[in-house]
């Protein structure tokens, strides 16, 4: 599986500084508060009964949605979908945010690499995150004292959770990279680090605890 390169440490900033940070982008984290809680509640009712996906791909979908339509109502951001990849965008085209169950590394945030995704990713996030020319290397990021009091770089960033037994852990992240073959992220040039989120008052074990979520296939119309 493809790792990041040691050379490319990322910046990493801590949960303390998080709301701070993603403030800059016009995030806040009660928003993404709100839409994790909406992937629980639905991801929760699913049962054995369901096709074997349906949690984690309901999950995903609730996140999006609620993650998407929050963000709209700021009027800083708006939704697109480049490939048919739900992504907010920016009004000033500066920033991106799409969403990606993440492997158990997500928000551990002294682990030495950072998170893959859960699953192979496609064509469509293989250009989000190569297509363009980077704005700012992770070397003049590391060359400034501390990482919250940078202006957070342009580029197409991925909230990443992770659904583990008691929590979901989260980080709001800027991809190094992104290896086609592998269809994994190659690295992180900054790591937003977020507490935790616990849900309250589950009475049910979510089946994709620990699980995986969709990819995107891009299909030729007409």
């Amino acid at each position: 599986m493809t790792q990041s390169s040691p050379l490319h440490t990322p910046v990493i900033v801590k949960p303390e500084d998080a709301a701070d940070y993603l403030g800059k982008m016009g995030i806040a984290i009660p928003i993404i508060d709100l839409a994790l809680n909406a992937g629980e509640v639905t991801a929760g009712n699913i049962t054995r009964h369901h096709p074997v996906t349906a949690a984690g791909l309901t999950r995903w979908i609730h996140i999006v949605g609620t993650l998407r339509e929050a963000l709209a109502d700021t009027a800083e951001w708006i939704g697109d979908d480049p490939q048919n990849r739900p992504i907010s965008k920016r009004i000033d085209r500066r920033y991106t945010l799409s969403t990606v169950c993440g492997t158990e590394p997500t928000g551990v945030i002294d682990h030495p690499s950072g998170p893959m995704a859960a699953r192979r990713r496609g064509p469509a996030t293989a250009e989000a995150v190569n297509g363009i020319e980077p704005l700012i290397t992770v070397e003049k990021l590391r060359g400034i004292a501390t990482a919250h009091d940078v202006e957070p770089p342009p580029g197409n960033w991925f909230l990443v959770y992770h659904r583990a037994e008691d929590l979901v852990r989260r980080e709001v992240s800027l991809p190094l990279g992104f290896d086609r073959n592998a269809g994994q992220f190659t690295g992180w040039k900054v790591r937003v680090i977020l507490d935790s989120w616990k849900p309250e008052g589950v009475t049910r074990r979510p089946i994709d605890v620990g699980g995986e979520d969709v990819d995107f296939r891009v299909t030729e119309v007409g």
